[in-house]
Order: structure tokens, then sequence, then C-alpha cells
């Protein structure tokens, strides 16, 4: 019988469907060299009970046009499925703007025996707003299943709600979750059915309901979904912990028999002023401001509802700068206009045209990272700016050349960030430990391995799964062998 090995767990199903989204035809046989095209046409073809669906990497549109109430997300036909993805790159997209249905929801299954895991949920409800008509589950009036180490992505401006349920026998289970939304929850419609969270976390707030083990709210999460404000491993909370964690899948040296892996991470650095100079060691000077509502620090509270403006009149060569209070490594800028914060007819026309991000040890001399020209801007909208830095400086600023025509200069709101990676350095080279942290170029394992000291780091901590952890700024530009 056919397996999949999925964290720390091999799964045995009577069959594996494969689906391609990109490679793939519905006319194939469905096997992994001759996969599927669409996850609902595999659902077609699975069994009552013991079969599987993986979804290689790439984007699946999932989305369900039924009833009036059960439209939009993944559906299982009330069989047992066990729906897999690969670990962050298999995506699903619930998209409720493709049907005028009065309701649309992500996860719709009716057999408590379906599982998901390890997918990204990408849930779009559209324009609706009430919540039995978003809520993520539904199927029927028995919703039941359970999801394991997914991201539910939920694109709507709204407060989402878990469940649907209008049966007590409508039960879903979440384990390692991570609920990534623009709003705090709202209660469940008609609160008949039962919902469980166990080590989920959300960036917003979870409604008081059901049965909550080990959940975290307001989480802050890098482009991976690590979670940056917490510790996932040590908490036992996320897609990276439990059961059927996402492993680490990169690349592994070899010393002494001890094993050495890196993943790419992507942080942003976590503050939020109230002033100038809080919180400490973080302080924000510019070239001025105007007025007495828009001080340099708002660009920098976390509200798109404030700006920074430069003085009434310069509109040209203004500046605002962070002083870290330390040196730090910043590859990132991400500018987010200004709104409705002042008069709506220059909210567009006050976003930065021409602007330099450099970067200075000393507040004088200015070293330019990154300098970008002709920039058009829509209301509310975020700019990344990334670059190439292998340089550490205190100060960091952002100098506009030049605004789209208004009277005065304005940004809503700046964060840093840097991408480094992450060290692991594993307990034994042994060969699960290169198939689960990353494969090398080393010989097949029934060989001998030559004892090369690949001195990586020096100063490291150990966690709960024996793993030792160390960050790094940047990747190396050479390793040493001695």
């Amino acid at each position: 019988m056919p397996k999949i090995t999925i964290g720390d767990k091999k799964l045995t199903f009577n069959n594996i469907y494969y689906v391609d989204s990109t490679k793939g035809l519905d006319t194939n046989d469905g096997s992994l060299s001759s996969p599927f095209a669409t996850v609902n046409y595999a659902v077609s073809k699975c069994a009552t009970d013991g079969d599987a669906i993986f979804a290689k990497a790439g984007t699946h549109d999932v989305t369900r046009i039924a009833g009036a109430y059960d439209s939009g997300g993944l559906w299982d036909d009330n069989k047992a499925i066990s729906f897999i993805g690969e670990k962050g790159k298999t995506v699903f997209l619930c998209d409720g703007t493709k049907h005028s249905n009065r309701d649309t929801h992500c996860i719709m299954f009716k057999n408590a025996g379906t599982r998901a895991y390890q997918i990204i949920f990408d849930f779009n409800t559209g324009s609706r707003t009430l919540n039995y008509e978003t809520s993520i589950c539904y199927a029927g009036a028995n919703v039941r299943g359970e999801v394991h180490n997914c991201v539910i992505r939920y694109n709507t401006n709204v407060s989402p709600s878990l469940m649907y349920g209008n049966s007590t026998s409508a039960t879903i289970k979440f384990v390692n979750c991570i609920f990534d939304v623009q709003k705090n929850f709202t209660s469940s419609y008609s609160g008949i059915g039962s919902t469980t969270l166990e080590n989920c976390v959300t960036n917003f707030t979870f409604y008081s309901e059901g049965t909550r083990v080990n959940v975290y709210n307001k989480c802050t999460f890098d482009s991976k979904y690590h979670i940056t404000n917490f510790d996932e491993i040590i908490q036992g909370i996320g897609v990276y912990s439990g059961l059927y964690g996402w492993l680490v899948n990169k690349f592994l040296f070899q010393s002494n028999l001890k094993g050495y892996s890196f993943e790419e991470v992507e942080r942003k650095l976590d503050f939020i002023l109230t002033s100038d100079t809080s919180p400490p060691p973080f302080s924000v000077s510019s070239s001025g401001v105007y007025g007495v509502a828009y001080h340099a620090w708002k660009a920098f509270d976390r509200d798109i509802k404030t700006s920074w403006l430069a003085p009434n009149g310069s509109t040209t060569n203004q500046w605002i700068t962070l002083n870290f209070g330390e040196k730090v490594n910043i590859d990132s800028v991400s500018i987010q206009g200004i709104s409705s914060a002042i008069t709506s007819a220059y909210v567009i026309s006050a976003n930065p045209k021409n602007l330099k991000i450099q970067g200075s040890n000393d507040n004088a001399s200015w070293k330019e990272l990154y300098y970008a020209t002709s920039l058009i801007w829509t209301q509310e909208e975020i700019k990344t700016f990334s670059f190439e830095n292998y340089e550490k400086f205190q100060y960091i600023r952002i100098f506009i050349e030049s605004n789209n025509g208004a009277p005065y200069i304005g940004i809503s709101d700046i964060t840093f960030g840097f991408k480094g990676l992450r060290s692991y350095k594993l307990p034994s080279c042994s060969m699960r430990n290169i198939l689960d942290y990353g494969m090398s170029n080393t010989p097949p394992m029934n060989r001998t391995i030559h004892e090369n000291n690949y001195v990586l780091q020096t100063d490291v901590s150990e966690n709960e799964d024996k793993v030792w952890i160390k960050e790094l700024d940047k990747k190396p530009l050479s390793i040493s062998f001695s």
C-alpha cells in the first residue's frame, strides 16, 4: 500500500492521487508520473474511505460552486480523504468572488475522517460581511474533519468566524495551524457546532468559543510563516511544530558525523513608536513636520490612519531617519503611502516620487542603499524595496527627493526587514537527518564519511528537539575548511 511521510509520521493509503496544476491533465490516471490537473477531479476519483490526494507545489483553484449555502471551498464529497500539500508551497484557492450565491466558505468537509495537511488556504470572501456568509468552515449542517499544519489566509477585510454550524454533530479541529487574518475573529453563527483549536495562532484575536488548547493571539509571521514574536518550537505552536511540522529542507554540511543545515529566513524589525524616542533604543527624526498632528514617529506607529508629513511647502529633499540604537543589517524597506489623513485631493500626490534609502553610523555621512524613481501610488498602497546589503548601520534614512505634486510630502508607515539564515546543528549526520533537514552532496551513507571540520558557528543554543540553532545575519560569503 502506498505511503507518504509527513513530518515524523508515515501515513498509509489505499491509493494516492497526484495533482499538478501546471503539467497535469484530468484525462491522466492520477499517478505520480501522470498527475491530474485539478483537485476537484481527484476528489471524484477517490473511494469512500482510505485514499489521499497529494497536491504538488503551486496554486490549485479548489473553488466549488454549488448551492446558496455551500459554495466556495475545498469539498470532500462526504469521503474520508487526506489532502496533502508540499510544506509552504501548495496553495488552495477558495475564491468567493467567482459566484453570487449567498455564502462562501473555505473548508467544507462532511466526513469525520477527512484530513488536510501542509496546505496554505487562500480564502477570499468577496463582498460578503456577515458571519454565516463568510465562515471558514461549513458543509451543510455537519462540517467535520481535521486540519493539521495548514495556513488559513483570510484575504478579506472583515471579521472572520470559524464555523457556520446548525447541528450538534458539526465539529472541526485545527491543530498547529496559522490564521492570517485582517481583523479580530467574531463569534460563529448559531453556536450549535463545536470547534477545537490546538497549538494554533493568529495575528489578531480568536473569539472565545469552542475548545482552545495552547492558542496564541497577536502573533507576527515572516513570509514563510515562521512566528517571530514567540518561540514556535519551545511553545509547540504554528506550522513548524507538531506531529506534521514543516521541517527544514535546505543545505546540509557534515563534520565528525554532525550535520549542519541552513534555512533562509525573512524578518521584520518589530517595534511600535508612540513618540519620537520610545520605546528605547529606537528614536526617530526628520527634516520637519507639518503642524502638531504629523510627527515623525507616526510613520512607525503601525497605524495607517496616521502619517508623517513634511512642512507645508516642502516638496523636495525631505527625510525621515530611524536610529536603531545599535548597528543592524537591513536589506528591505516597506513604505505605505498616506491615506485620507489630510485633504483627499492630496492623498496620492503627497506620496514620494523619487527617494533614496541610505545608511549611516554617525548620522552625518550616508551610503546609498537603494534609489527609486518615478513612483506611482494608489491609496494606502504598500511598496517594498529590497536590495543587497552586507553592512550594518545604526541609522537608516528615507531621503525623498520629490513627491507627486502636493504641497507637502508624507508617509503613513515604514517597516524595515532583512533576510538571513537560520542554522541547525543536528545531533548526528544520519540518513534520517539528511532526509528531514536537507540533502547533501556527500557519498551514500553506507560509505565512509570523511571527518572534515566545517566550522559554521561557535555560540549556539539547544532546543527540546536536540537541534542546535543559531541565527545568522546573512548568508556567509565563504566557508573555511581546516
